[in-house]
């Protein structure tokens, strides 16, 4: 568990070294990016070892080249820390309170994950070998981009740059792959938590700096020249955080209830796969399933934009490029914004139009206040600048992927009638942040006027202009209302996508009549995105080689998962809001006063309870999911086994007897990314391609490229690529050129193939002798170098 330890160490180092850029983008929070800068600095470190790598392909992927980037980031960070002493020591003065809150959240989340994950570690099942062989591979590849381990002589064609983060952190620690996999889903974990807790607690301390102003008649200050109280902001970013990572869905609290409470029979993964034919992942399941998966790993990442686009927000009168700030701010801010939101494309394709729409929609809100809330000649100028600018940026940056990338996206689909979401079980799943949402709806609508847009932007004529745009905002609700019913009509099962819709427009015309309120209109902005998120997946989809059996699959896997961390911050910071609309205020009357309590303490019972109902996943699933059971007794129990190496399990593992001693001596004396055989599996009709098997474990835990691994994720990654004739070609020669390897009595022709993929080692263990029973694998030792051979395992060598 140690390794744990010295991941987060390094973690810290990075945050800590990069605080002064942090703080400087950061500027308009009221942490100043405090609760980011662990991944900012992770984000940042990443990108300047992986820049000159990807332009230089000579350069070498080592732990001294990567200490070398290290080095000089400690020290532009101390440069940075001289400069900004003063803010930084006062800051930190002011806010000792929320800082350690904020490193408890980090280091707990980390912690709690490691617990789990030593009662489990080993990396088998599920898709974890396809994640530990990016991990492994992108380690051992001498120069950039990195190699596919599962098709020799080409480079991973896949999102693989959250994984090369972790990666790259691990080689300047020395810790092995196996080991990397579990401390770098830990690390994630708290990241994750860490940045949830951050945005919740800058939105609500802006707001309650906000309403304490107005409330004491006192000016409102530039964000960048005040620090708001963070103190009681705290209990609503703890809220986000559980609400966003430990609970579970309605559909696990059901089936708990179903279970009768009987933990040992709770099927875990049963709420993850509520809406036929998709996969409804939520961040409980997915860090508790602990596959190293693009989309788990962008999550941290994917909430940092978030704090981004509300710094973007803040920005008091910049107008045009002056949004990022001003002097070195503005090119910080920029490079950083566009290094931080372009990253999430190269971590999960799926990401980025989500994120980086929802910072250009803030520019565009933050120059509409810019200018007074009026329309004015430049206004349009202003606003494309900066969005062409960071749109731009965030491309240019990672050109070296792109150039090496050929998206697997075959086009936009229509979703069927028949493949629509059942409202029911769209309700399993986001039916506590719905509920939250909702109430914030309500409370907006109610809010009272003193905090209205008018009064906030400065306008005079706030009662007529009030009434004015209530009733605007009225007559457009009610003619939606009517489309909606006559869509019911013509729209086929479409209750969900029009409930979602009404929910998100709701929530656009409140941030409209709003947007005074910055705080306010941007929790309003997230609830409504992930509405309108749900919604799209009602009607569009996007084609994959899944669009035949499973059209929407990956398309309502991918934005449910965008929705619920969007709805986490929502509704965390939406309780803040909600509470204070049921606060009593002096000028009403005493009955109505008590009305308004009981209205509060009604509301408070119905979401402590819906709390307390998705607390049945964390509270079952755990042990359920690492629980072994005693084949003679049937018990259920859980063995701690006090490490974090996913490999350590083959010692003991039946079904590969001999692959650990062999695994570990590969990662021990073969250096460089020398090609190796093994076998490509079959299923039990004898149909090829491996999926989902121990076939492919070798290339997996050493990183060394095979010729093929897993032939349907291959395919997956490299749908577009096969559409060349000569590389669909050579896609399937190499599935007969590995049987021709391992079968062929022809020594040459062995020898022949093998050269034609410069493979150098072949490797024979049980399984290659189950996969082919009637073939004689031991005549490899007259034509080539036997380099090891123990426990039924042997490796051979070509001969120099």
């Amino acid at each position: 568990m140690i390794e744990l330890f010295e991941m987060w160490a390094l973690i810290e180092v990075l945050g800590l070294l990069l605080l002064p850029l942090t703080v400087t983008v950061c500027h308009n929070l009221p942490d100043r990016g405090w609760a980011f800068s662990k991944t900012l600095g992770l984000a940042i470190f990443s990108f300047v070892v992986w820049l000159p790598l990807m332009y230089v392909p000579t350069l070498p992927y080592s732990q001294p080249f990567i200490l070398v980037i290290a080095v000089v980031l400690a020290v532009l960070g101390l440069v940075g820390f001289w400069r900004l002493r003063l803010e930084l020591f006062k800051f930190i003065r002011l806010n000792v309170t929320y800082i350690l809150a904020s490193e408890l959240v980090f280091l707990g989340m980390v912690l709690v994950l490691g617990w789990l994950r030593s009662y489990g570690p080993e990396i088998r099942s599920y898709e974890m070998f396809m994640d530990e062989g990016f991990i492994a591979a992108i380690m051992r590849s001498p120069h950039f981009p990195p190699n596919d381990m599962w098709f020799a002589g080409y480079s991973i064609n896949y999102y693989y740059y959250a994984h090369y983060t972790i990666a790259t952190a691990a080689k300047l620690l020395g810790q092995s792959p196996s080991i990397a996999f579990n401390t770098g889903i830990c690390i994630f974990f708290g990241l994750t938590a860490a940045n949830l807790f951050g945005v919740t607690c800058n939105i609500v301390s802006w707001a309650r700096y906000l309403r304490i102003s107005v409330r004491q008649g006192a000016a409102i200050e530039r964000p960048d020249k005040v620090h708001p109280s963070l103190l009681r902001s705290i209990p609503f970013g703890f809220l986000s955080m559980v609400m966003g990572l430990v609970l579970g869905n309605l559909a696990a609290t059901q089936q708990w209830w179903q279970n009768h409470g009987n933990v040992a029979a709770y099927d875990w993964f049963a709420p993850s796969r509520v809406i036929d034919k998709t996969i409804n992942e939520f961040p409980a399941f997915s860090f508790l399933l602990s596959c190293f998966h693009a989309h788990v790993l962008a999550l941290a990442f994917t909430i940092l934009a978030i704090g981004l686009a509300f710094n973007l927000l803040l920005e008091f009168d910049g107008k045009g490029l002056f949004v990022f700030g001003q002097g070195l701010r503005l090119g910080c801010t920029l490079v950083v914004t566009a290094l931080v939101i372009g990253g999430l494309f190269v971590m999960n394709g799926w990401d980025y139009p989500t994120y980086m729409g929802l910072a250009l929609v803030c520019i565009g809100l933050q120059q509409w206040l810019a200018y007074g809330a009026r329309f004015h000649p430049h206004l349009l100028l202003d606003v494309l600048m900066p969005c062409i600018s960071l749109v731009a940026l965030s491309f240019l940056l990672y050109v070296p992927f792109y150039l090496h990338f050929i998206s697997p996206s075959q086009g936009i689909g229509i979703v069927a009638a028949s493949e629509r979401s059942p409202l029911a079980n769209v309700l399993l799943i986001y039916g506590l942040f719905a509920f939250v949402f909702l109430s914030l709806l309500l409370a907006s609508v109610l809010k009272h006027p003193l905090f209205s847009f008018f009064h906030l932007v400065g306008l005079a004529e706030d009662e007529a202009a009030f009434a004015r745009w209530s009733r605007m905002g009225l007559i457009a609700i009610g003619c939606f209302v009517l489309l909606c019913l006559v869509l019911l009509f013509v729209m086929p099962n479409s209750i969900t996508f029009l409930l979602a819709t009404t929910i998100a427009l709701a929530g656009v015309v409140l941030l409209i009549y709003n947007i005074g309120d910055r705080a306010h209109a941007f929790t309003l902005l997230l609830g409504a995105l992930a509405f309108a998120l749900i919604a799209g997946c009602e009607v569009f989809f996007l084609r994959d080689v899944f669009a035949g059996n499973y059209p929407r699959m990956n398309t309502v896997f991918k934005f449910y998962f965008q929705a619920w961390a969007l709805l986490a911050i929502a509704s965390g910071v939406g309780t803040f809001f909600i509470l204070e609309s049921l606060r009593p205020m002096a000028s009403i009357s005493a009955n109505v006063r008590i009305w308004q309590r009981l209205s509060g303490i009604g509301w408070g019972v119905v979401l402590v309870a819906f709390i307390i109902a998705a607390c049945a996943y964390p509270v079952a699933a755990p042990y359920a999911r690492y629980a072994h059971v005693d084949p003679l007794t049937q018990r259920s129990y859980l063995v701690r086994t006090n490490s974090l190496d996913g490999l350590t399990y083959l010692k003991t593992d039946p079904a590969n007897p001999g692959d650990y001693d062999a695994i570990r001596w590969l990662n021990a004396n073969v250096q460089g990314d020398p090609v190796i055989v093994e076998p490509i599996g079959v299923d039990s009709n004898n149909t090829v391609g491996g999926d989902y098997s121990n076939y492919g474990r070798i290339s997996a835990f050493t990183g060394l490229p095979t010729l093929m691994g897993w032939v349907g994720h291959e395919y997956q990654w490299r749908v577009r690529w096969l559409d060349n004739e000569a590389n669909n070609a050579e896609f399937q020669r190499r599935i007969g050129d590995v049987d021709t390897i391992y079968t062929s009595t022809d020594s040459n022709a062995v020898l022949s193939v093998m050269a034609h993929y410069n493979a150098q080692y072949i490797y024979v263990g049980p399984l290659e002798y189950a996969r082919y029973p009637k073939v004689d694998l031991h005549r490899f030792s007259t034509f080539m170098r036997v380099v090891y051979n123990a426990e039924g395992v042997t490796i051979y060598q070509v001969k120099k």
